[in-house]
């Protein structure tokens, strides 16, 4: 279960906001950049610019309980266009089980 956790979450950073609606929970809450999103204004801002076109995870841990998983890693991701073309973050993400995995609450600290 947790090599497709780990995938689910290298997804999240170069999906598209269609894609990430069918795997987040509707309560889902980000801390990104200073600022703080859930739900719907999620899904506004993946849709306001472009994606990471890769993703590195390093430094990978994983809890995991009953229906809850807990992600902890570094990340490096990279992409071609748009103000920030690399990022160096620590990252934690919650998933939870309903209906399959989905993300509930994700939170990025630049390193």
């Amino acid at each position: 279960m947790s090599d497709d956790l780990w995938r689910q979450e290298e997804i999240w950073w170069t999906m598209g906001a269609a894609e990430a609606a069918r795997r987040m929970a509707p309560n889902c809450v980000m801390v990104l950049s200073g600022e703080i999103l859930q739900g719907e204004d999620i899904l506004a801002r993946l849709s306001q610019g472009p994606r990471w076109d890769s993703v590195t995870m390093l430094d990978r841990h994983m809890a995991e309980s009953g229906d809850m998983a807990v992600l902890a890693y570094r990340a490096e991701a990279s992409r071609a266009t748009g103000a920030e073309t690399r990022r160096r973050v620590l990252c934690s993400s919650n998933w939870i089980r309903l209906d399959g995995w989905r993300l509930i609450c994700h939170q990025q600290m630049p390193i």
